[in-house]
Parts: C-alpha cells; structure tokens; sequence
C-alpha cells in the first residue's frame, strides 16, 4: 500500500490538473471530454484478459507492468498539448491501470482472512486516497513560483512521472508472488457469476450517473466560477484526504450495522449533499458541499470491495473485480462524454440532478439485491 503512493500522487495531480491545463491550453471541453472517454474505454477492452492471467497465473507480474505503463504516461501533457498523441497517451494510460487496478483487490483478498479484510481494504482506500489528495493539492503552490502557470503544470507532470517509478520498484521488492488457489478454466468466473451481475447492475447506474460531472468537477468550477486548479486542486486535494481519513471508520460502520446496510447508508447520504451543490451561489459555498459528498459516498468504497471479495471464489477474483471494473469504465466513460457536452452548451446544473437520479437508482436496487444476502465466500 505504501508502495502504491508515488504512484497515486502523480495520478492524483494528473486527474485534476488535465481538466484544467488542456482546456486553458485551448482544448475545448468536448475533446476533453472525448480524452477521458478513451482511457476509460481502453481500460475496459484490457481488463479482462489481464484479470483471467492474473487469476491463472499470479498477480504481481501484471501489477508491475500496469505501474510502469502508467508512470509513463504522467509525463505527457508535459511534453504536448496535441490531442493525437494526448490521446495515444490516454490509450496507454488505460492499459495500465487495466493491468494495475484489476489485479489490486485481488491480490489484498488473497493475501488477507475474511476477518481482517474489511480493515484492510479501509486501509488501502486511505493510503491511496491520502495519497491522491497529496497531488490533487500541488496546482495551490503554482502562484508562488517564478514561472508561467502552463510552464508549472509542465515541470509538475515531468516531476511526477520520474516520482511514480518509485511504485514499480516497490511492487518488485515489497509484493508477493501471489498465485490463487483453484482450477480455473475459461473467462467466465462460473462460480460467481450470478453474484458478480447482481453487484455489477447496481454500479453500472452509479458509474453513469457519476461520469456525468465528478471527473469534470474542476472543469465545473472554472465554468461556474471562474476557478482555476489553483482554487480547484486544493479543493481535490482536501475532499481526497477527508475522504481517506472518513474510510477509517468504514470497518466500524461494517460491525456496527453490516457492509450492505453501510454502503447504502453512507450514498443516500452523500447523494443528498450532491443535490444541493448546483444550487450554490459561489464557490466556497460548492466547496464544502462537495467535500462532505465525496467523503460520504467513497466511505462506500471499502465496504463494497469487501462485500464482492467476500462472496467471489479465490481463483475468480481478479476476474470478479475487472468485470466490475469494466461495468463502472464503460457507462462512466461514455457519459463523461454527455456530461462535458452539457456543460460547454450552458447546462451547468443538470449533470448534477441527473447523476443524483442515477444514484438513488442504483442505491435502491443494491439494497434490494442484497440486504438478505448471506456474506460468505463462494465455493
């Protein structure tokens, strides 16, 4: 986990600051929108067959590739603003987090008892998030610098790529070579088919309903506005670290009141805050808002990855979770799309209502799926 941070530092930097550098370096919205959508998308296309290697043959092979793939395409935007090969970055870029973040779960859930799993994905969701915000911050300390602000994005994005290395390295001397118990044959994980469609549904509205705005939430507060990642980076940066510091609570939430009743507990609540946010009159109104909504729906986070984990066979794992990971990519991906269209037309409220339409969609049929399920691993 702690191997996971560079890494995690320079995608957290990337994710906020690409929202904002290549539009004021004169890419429009659409285009931008159109990036996002294809790194989403080529993660979907890779995830699977790297998921059914990892469950066949071990994890920490495919960890490494992802983390190396993934460095590199940190540096990029700092090199070029051309969206042809900012988008050959973006097709890489998603091969790589395929190849990471479809074998990570898997190999937590393999490397950890049932008993002690639900601190443990807590503990990967506040190191990684801590992490994130760590870079989503780094745009606030741009004014005190004696270069331009485009020159500053660019120095970052070169820094950050040579930092992340450090991740490979670290999956190298730190990650077990971890390979599943089981006698997987085949793509589909048989013996967990039924629970991973049922779990799949439910996300894939949630996943919808967020790409609509939440990767285009500094895009947002520069249209709203008139808010740079100077104002808009700190603000990741900030709901980043809340949100790893709320995570700790998510085994209390788990002991206290279950992982399925957590899970919905903790998205009605966020989904209300997500509401309301459109409505502010200024930015340090929005602010807050959307602080207080992503610590509460990424509380959700932890519990649900332990939810799945508990009830996929070991040998179907990697699989289980790169299955949903393409059922989130794909639908967030596309509406990503939407989303940015609808802000450059003027439409600044609407992504907001529609994602909280999708998330009290969602929310309600996760609850009615599962609140009687038995959580037990599969056999």
């Amino acid at each position: 986990m702690l191997g996971a941070s560079p890494l995690a530092i320079g995608l957290g930097f990337y994710e906020v600051a690409i929202t904002v550098f290549l539009p004021l370096e004169g890419m429009s919205v659409t285009n931008l929108g159109a990036l996002l959508t294809t790194f989403g998308l080529t993660m979907v296309v890779f995830s699977i067959p790297f998921a059914v290697l990892s469950d066949r043959h071990g994890r920490k092979l495919i960890m490494l590739a992802g983390s190396v793939i993934a460095s590199f395409i940190l540096v990029v935007p700092g090199v070029t603003s051309d969206f042809a090969l900012l988008e050959a970055s973006a097709i890489l870029g998603g091969m790589g987090e395929a190849m990471y973040l479809s074998t990570w779960n898997a190999y937590l859930a393999d490397t950890t008892s049932e008993d002690s799993r639900p601190a443990t994905f807590s503990l990967s969701f506040v190191t990684f998030t801590i992490a994130s915000g760590v870079g989503s911050f780094l745009p606030a300390a741009f004014p005190l610098l004696p270069i331009s602000l485009s020159g500053a994005h660019r120095l970052t994005f070169l820094a950050l790529g040579a930092v992340s290395l450090l991740t490979p390295l670290a999956v190298v001397r730190w990650a077990k070579d971890v390979k599943p118990r089981g006698s997987r044959r085949g793509i589909l994980p048989r013996k967990s088919l039924g629970i991973i469609t049922k779990f799949s549904t439910a996300n894939m509205l949630i996943a919808l309903g967020a790409g609509l705005i939440i990767p285009l939430i500094p895009t947002w507060f520069l249209l709203r506005f008139n808010e740079t990642d100077v104002f808009s980076g700190p603000l990741i940066a900030v709901s980043n670290i809340a949100m790893g510091l709320a995570a700790v609570t998510s085994p209390w939430i788990a002991n206290r009141i279950g992982l399925v009743k957590g899970t919905v507990t903790t998205q009605l609540l966020s989904t209300v805050f997500l509401f309301v946010m459109p409505l502010s009159p200024t930015a340090l109104v929005a602010a807050p808002l959307y602080v207080v909504r992503a610590m509460l729906m990424n509380m959700s986070s932890p519990l649900a990855d332990t939810f799945l984990m508990n009830m996929i066979a070991e040998d179907e794992r990697a699989t289980a979770s790169s299955f949903n990971a393409v059922v989130w990519r794909l639908p967030n991906a596309a509406s990503t799309v939407i989303g940015g269209s609808m802000l450059s037309s003027g439409n600044l409220s609407l992504p907001f209502y529609l994602c909280a339409l999708l998330y009290l969609i969602s929310i309600s049929l996760f609850y009615a799926l599962f609140r009687r399920v038995d959580q037990s691993p599969s056999t």
